[in-house]
């Protein structure tokens, strides 16, 4: 068992009606710096899968609302290139933006990806700003089927749809936005592991002391992990709510 000095830290995300939040130890030895553990090749992709799973969904909430746009674009005939399928997909959001300006709308904000399915067809997944006609947004494709529809928030707002567009085999990058998103920031604070211990109780079923309830009011737990380290006895636990109606 670890007996070093640690405190537990808390970082929060509030994205519009969606927040999500981590708590975690931090370990180091009294007088001494902790060199960097890297992790091995595996737990490294899942935790890049799911940071990168996670900054999609709050970039969307904090972005995006039900007036908004969930955009699917497929081929007639498959690109011969991700680097093709990219130019598509940049020559498309190009006549978006033309369209928008003549119709005197703000400018496009959008987060796209361009995945592989499995029978290695290539295909788009985007959202972005609404207020266009969703025909003559479909129109401007032109390479193949277009099918757009409004956001639809649900228990989990939509981190159920960029957990969906952020897991598959990507081509070039896992996503991409427009540079003119609103960007998050964490609130961070410290707790003391005995709180940490009462939440993780809490998210277990071994008591019930509302935790939850008197540290986040006015939010309701839509999902949780809580996971505890038989080496270090560290909780990890990791959140996700949405503001109570």
């Amino acid at each position: 068992m670890y007996k070093g000095r640690f405190f537990v830290r808390e970082q929060v995300w509030i994205c519009g009606g969606y927040m999500d939040a981590d708590i975690f130890p931090v370990y180091q030895k009294a007088g001494k710096r902790r060199g960097r553990c890297k992790p091995t090749s595996e737990v490294q992709k899942s935790l890049n899968q799911r940071n990168s799973s996670k900054k999609a969904t709050r970039l969307a909430h904090l972005n995006f609302g039900p007036a908004d746009i969930a955009l699917h674009l497929t081929y007639r005939e498959p690109p011969e290139s991700p680097e093709r399928a990219q130019r598509d997909l940049q020559n498309f959001l190009r006549r978006v933006k033309r369209q928008r300006a003549k119709e005197g709308l703000p400018p496009l904000k959008y987060m796209t990806v361009t995945e592989v399915g499995g029978n290695g067809r290539a295909h788009h997944h985007a959202i972005m700003s609404g207020g266009m006609s969703r025909d003559a947004l479909e129109g401007l494709w032109g390479k193949g089927y277009a099918n757009s529809k409004r956001l639809q928030f649900g228990p989990d707002g939509i981190a159920g749809l960029t957990k969906y567009v952020t897991k598959g085999r990507q081509f070039y990058k896992r996503w991409n936005q427009s540079r003119n998103l609103a960007k998050p920031e964490p609130v961070e604070s410290v707790l003391t592991a005995r709180e940490a211990k009462e939440i993780a109780a809490d998210l277990e079923g071994k008591k019930r002391r509302g935790c939850l309830d008197a540290r986040y009011p006015g939010w309701e737990l839509t999902d949780a992990t809580c996971e505890r380290n038989a080496v270090n006895g560290g909780v990890y636990i990791r959140l996700e709510m949405r503001r109570q109606e």
